[in-house]
């Protein structure tokens, strides 16, 4: 493991006077964002999962900060980036529903306000949802699409240009032509976890047949008809949530190797580095296979979220709820000399990366942020432009608005309420039960839909891929039939 990492997995707790010295680090020349497809929080040993799928992360977690109720705004990979690059809700601009889209012109995005800074901005995308034609070059010195030059939409043949060992040695030689850049932003997209859940040929799956798969009952699963999902004849759902466990495994190995490469060329010294997910993914919870977008709940909407460096304390785990839309927010507090359009600072909510001084430690040492009312995370879900859920949770409780299907207002049983402490993966509708917490959270998510009530765009053939590259590779990744 690469040295400052070792350091950081020796350091201990750390009391209020080192907190307030990191919040007062320079600002970084160097912004690295490290993104996977595909990844629930919950699947990572980061978070408790017993398979050992993200042991490196669990040790970068000694360094960093970690927010462990971090929720995105919509779970698809389009619309998720959407609200991270812009600092919009889905809802406010439209961007709904589909997972390959196109921002909007008008709509300023972190990669131009970094360029537009004095950053040289690169990229390696491993999802042909966030292709050049769809305009997710926009901002970028240079950008990078593993299956350029593919000329096969097989699923298991596309896997082959989206593993996350060739998105590392693409992202290494792009480091290479720019090693002259004084500042740099960063962004390195891994989709190893999404299906088809199919590992390099030279990769055994270290769980299959281990003991939390002897445990759970065998549950056939029937994906005739699907399009990406199934591998081989395999039916299973014990296989396949073994096989994306161990995909989830495979990109914890290249984030190691990443972040050992960056420190190798001086770069993750200064540098502020976030890792997170763009959504999670339904392996059959609530009747949903192997797929994310339709449904509201966390085992799509929950990720992992880690900063290091620019000043986040190292050891910190945050329990309260905050909303991948904060990106921009963040960024802004930790590199001042962004500037970002003021546009992209209205709806998103900073990090809370330096905690109360005063606030207690938690069972692990590290002090934890304290506040009056907990903070909300909202955020929306549907397929197709058909239903369209809402969703308002803090770390504890969540209450779903869920449109009925036959009248345009609401009533009092168009809402779910979960206990996610009790019910993490949201089985159990505890609405009748607990009335006060109804009325805390159903004030706030109606005012947020109010807000955020823009109606999504026709889509226009600007919206669509039409490159033949992209739309390959699109049905090699299931999104087009």
């Amino acid at each position: 493991m690469a040295v400052g990492l070792l350091v950081g997995a020796c350091a201990g707790p750390r009391d209020a006077a080192e907190v307030e010295s990191a919040s007062q680090s320079p600002a970084p020349r160097h912004v690295i964002l490290l993104t996977v497809d595909t990844l629930r929080a919950d699947h990572t040993s980061l978070h408790g999962y017993p398979r050992a799928t993200t042991p490196f992360l669990q040790r970068l977690a000694t360094s960093s900060t970690v927010f462990d109720h971090a929720i995105v705004q919509w779970p698809k990979t389009g619309t998720s980036f959407a609200s991270m690059f812009t600092g919009r809700y889905p809802e406010s601009t439209g961007l709904t529903h589909k997972a390959a889209l196109r921002i909007p012109e008008e709509l300023p995005t972190l990669p131009e306000s970094f360029r537009g800074r004095g950053f040289r901005t690169v990229a390696v995308v491993s999802n042909a949802v966030l292709s050049k034609e769809l305009g997710w070059d926009r901002g970028f010195d240079e950008y990078v699409e593993t299956w350029a030059g593919s000329q096969t939409e097989d699923p298991v043949e596309y896997r082959a240009l989206l593993h996350a060992g060739r998105v590392n040695r693409l992202a290494f030689e792009l480091l290479d032509r720019h090693r002259d850049a004084e500042r740099l932003f960063l962004w390195v997209h891994y989709s190893d976890p999404h299906a088809p859940y199919i590992l390099p040929p030279e990769r055994d799956n270290p769980f299959l047949g281990d003991e939390l798969f002897e445990q759970a009952e065998p549950t056939h699963v029937d994906l005739e008809g699907t399009s990406g999902k199934a591998i081989g004849d395999a039916t299973d759902l014990r296989f396949y949530r073994a096989q994306y466990d161990a995909n989830v495994l495979e990109v914890d190995r290249a984030l190691e190797a990443m972040v050992a490469e960056l420190e190798r060329r001086g770069l993750w010294a200064d540098a502020l580095a976030v890792i997170t997910a763009d959504h999670g993914e339904s392996l059959g919870e609530h009747d949903l296979y192997f797929e994310h977008g339709p449904l509201p709940y966390n085992p799509s909407a929950r990720v992992p979220l880690l900063v290091h460096g620019g000043g986040a304390p190292a050891g910190l785990r945050v329990g309260e709820a905050v909303e991948l839309l904060g990106l921009a927010a963040t960024l802004q507090r930790a590199v001042p000399r962004l500037q970002l359009d003021g546009a992209m600072l209205r709806e998103g909510r900073a990090w809370p990366l330096h905690p109360d001084p005063s606030s207690s430690p938690d069972v692990s040492g590290a002090a934890a942020r304290v506040e009056a009312e907990p903070p909300l995370a909202f955020a929306g879900a549907g397929r197709g432009g058909r239903r369209h859920f809402r969703s308002v949770q803090d770390a504890v409780w969540k209450l779903v608005f869920t449109p009925p299907r036959d009248a345009a207002r609401s009533r009092p049983d168009d809402f779910e309420l979960y206990d996610l402490k009790a019910d993490p993966l949201e089985e159990q509708d505890v609405l009748d039960a607990h009335p006060d917490q109804v009325r805390r959270l159903r004030a706030p998510l109606l005012a947020w839909m109010e807000r955020t009530a823009a109606v999504a765009p026709a889509a226009t053939d600007d919206d669509e891929a039409s490159d033949p590259e992209a739309l390959r590779a699109l049905r090699a990744m299931g999104y087009v039939q």
